[in-house]
Parts: C-alpha cells; sequence; structure tokens
C-alpha cells in the first residue's frame, strides 16, 4: 500500500489526507497544532503533533517509507522550506509543496521540489476563465499554452459527427469525451461517427488560443 506523508492540516492539507485516505492509501498526517490533528485524527491513518522541519520526528513518524510527501504549512516559507529539506534527506521520492505567492514559489524553486502548488491563483484563474466564456463549464490549465476545456456544442457542430468536424486535423485541439447531459451518459473516447448533439457537453484539449477563437466564432471552420 502506499504511503503518503501530508505536513500541515490547514484547509489545503486536510484536504488532501482526506482524499488520499478516503482512496485507501496510508496516510500520515503531521501538524504542531494539537487540536488540529485531533480534530482530524480520524481522516487519516495517523494524526500527529510535531514539527515537520525535524528530521527526527519525520522518521519516527515513518516518512522514509513514504512514496510521497505533501507540504502545506501555509505563508510560513521558511518552515515549508525545512520541512522540504528534512524530507529530501530521508530520500522521499517525491515532494509537492504548496505556496502562498509567485515570490514563494520562485524560492522554492532553488530546493528542487518535484511540483508546486499554488491553489489560490489556479482556482482564482478557472474561475475568471469560466465567467469570461459563457461557453466553458471548466478549465484546466496545462502549461501556459495548452488547457482542457468543458465546453456546450457550439451551433456549428450540432448534428454533425466528429469525422467531419476533423478537429485535429483542421484546428489541431481533440474532443477527448463528450457527456450527455439528459441521459447521464459519458462517451469517453467516442468514436468518429459520433453525432454532437443539444444536450451534450464535450472535453476539448489543445491550444488556450485555438479554443478561445473557436469558442468566439462558434464554428469548426
Amino acid at each position: 500500500m502506499k504511503r503518503f506523508v501530508v505536513i500541515g492540516l490547514g484547509r489545503f492539507g486536510s484536504w488532501v489526507g482526506r482524499a488520499l485516505h478516503h482512496q485507501g492509501f496510508d496516510v500520515v498526517a503531521i501538524d504542531r497544532d494539537g487540536d488540529r490533528v485531533d480534530r482530524f485524527s480520524h481522516e487519516v491513518t495517523r494524526a500527529i503533533v510535531g514539527d515537520a522541519t525535524d528530521v527526527e520526528v519525520l522518521r519516527r513518524a515513518g516518512a522514509s517509507q513514504a512514496d510521497a510527501a505533501v507540504v502545506s504549512t501555509g505563508s510560513d516559507l521558511a518552515a515549508t522550506i525545512m520541512a522540504t529539506l528534512a524530507l529530501k534527506e530521508l530520500k522521499v521520492p517525491r515532494i509537492v509543496a504548496k505556496v502562498a505567492s509567485p515570490r514563494d514559489a520562485k524560492a522554492m524553486e532553488r530546493f528542487d521540489v518535484d511540483e508546486l502548488v499554488f491553489p489560490e491563483r489556479e482556482a482564482a484563474e478557472r474561475l475568471a476563465y469560466r465567467l469570461a466564456s459563457t461557453a466553458v463549464l471548466e478549465y484546466i490549465p496545462l502549461g501556459d499554452k495548452y488547457s482542457i476545456q468543458e465546453i456546450a456544442i457550439p451551433d456549428a457542430w450540432l448534428g454533425r459527427p466528429l469525422s467531419e468536424l476533423n478537429l485535429p486535423h483542421h484546428h489541431g485541439i481533440q474532443i477527448v469525451a463528450v457527456y450527455d447531459v439528459l441521459q447521464g451518459h459519458w462517451d469517453v473516447v467516442p468514436r468518429p461517427d459520433r453525432l454532437l448533439t443539444e444536450s451534450d457537453v464535450a472535453i476539448v484539449a489543445g491550444p488556450t488560443d485555438t479554443l478561445e477563437a473557436l469558442m468566439k466564432r462558434g464554428r469548426p471552420g
């Protein structure tokens, strides 16, 4: 069974720990605040009161056998750095750190963290994108230039098969799934002869600027 260590039981850390534990993984959560640990103890495998910047505390918690660790110490950049260095000393193979600002992200890049998460900014960008376009139901960025978007079917696509639209060839985008709202049915990797209807929404992947242009024009070609 995979083991995960979650450092910091604020809103982000507690949600990550809970989600991993509910998927059946061994989750060890560490926080300096005893009240937080008590409140969260039933949501993970083990919840420990301790200073996760201390290598020995992490070692006793079993971090050296962890498959990955999530560092979520709020706005305390020094604690994030020290916890990351302690995890690296224990050779934890994958470390994800939550940062509170672009400045913190820049600082953390020096410590070779596997992934930096800036949830407030990412949530704000996704919300802003959805608010700006009535056709976009969900938006997930893939780097700076690409995204996955859940969109309402443009009028010009209705009643036409995917083979006729030929979106990968003409525009370099791909419909990876279609959801029929009325039937409550997902069609993942839809067949080329799949017709798009008014009750469908599509999950589309491709260059963000191309998707934006198509949504404004409402036609594939």
